[in-house]
C-alpha cells in the first residue's frame, strides 16, 4: 500500500482499516482479543442483540465463516441502548464461531461509519476495503432474493475484483 494510500485509508477509515486487523475485548470472555486478517482478508460485521434484521443474518454469517476459511470473521456490538446484562446472553446463545468485540464509546462504529445492523465490510490482508453494505437485499435474510457479502467472497476467493464494493444497509439503527 503506497503511503497516500495508507494515510487515505487512515483518514477515512479510520486506522482499523489501515492495517487490516481489528482489535478489543471479547464480548463473551472480557478479554482483549485482536483479529488478525486471514489469508484473504477480514470480514467485519456489525451486530445488535435486540434487531430482528441483525438476528436474522446470524445464520448467515455462520454458513460463510465455515464456507470461506480464509477469512477471519469478527462481530463487533455497538448499540448503546443494548447493555451487557442483554448483549452478553444473546451472543452467548447465537454461538457465533468468531468474536464478539464489545466497542467501547462506539469508537469501532465511527471508524468504519456503521450505520445500521447486521452492517459488513471485508477488509483485504492490507486493509483495503473490498466491499461495505448489507449482508443480503433483504432486512430478513430468509426472504433475500441477492447475497452481496456471499458473492463479494466468492469474487475475492477467485481473485477477482468485487462485482459490487458497495450496497444499502437494512436493518436497525446503531444507537449511539
Amino acid at each position: 500500500m503506497s503511503r497516500l494510500a495508507l494515510m487515505l485509508a487512515v483518514l477515512l477509515l479510520g486506522p482499523l482499516a489501515a492495517r487490516g486487523a481489528v482489535s478489543g475485548h471479547d464480548l463473551l470472555t472480557g478479554k482483549p482479543v485482536s483479529v488478525a486478517p486471514g489469508k484473504s482478508g477480514t470480514v467485519v460485521a456489525f451486530l445488535s442483540a435486540k434487531c430482528p434484521c441483525s438476528n436474522s443474518h446470524v445464520a448467515l454469517l455462520k454458513d460463510l465463516e465455515k464456507q470461506y476459511p480464509e477469512f477471519a470473521f469478527v462481530a463487533i456490538h455497538s448499540n448503546t441502548d443494548e447493555p451487557l446484562s442483554l448483549a452478553t446472553p444473546y451472543f452467548h446463545a447465537a454461538a457465533l464461531p468468531f468474536p464478539v468485540l464489545q466497542d467501547e464509546r462506539e469508537k469501532l462504529a465511527d471508524e468504519y461509519r456503521a450505520y445500521k445492523t447486521p452492517h459488513v465490510y471485508i477488509l483485504t490482508p492490507d486493509g483495503k476495503m473490498a466491499y461495505k453494505g448489507g449482508a443480503t437485499d433483504s432486512a430478513d435474510a430468509s426472504h433475500a432474493s441477492k447475497f452481496y457479502l456471499r458473492d463479494a467472497l466468492a469474487d475475492l476467493r477467485a481473485g477477482r475484483a468485487v462485482k459490487v464494493s458497495e450496497t444499502r444497509t437494512l436493518g436497525c439503527v446503531i444507537k449511539r
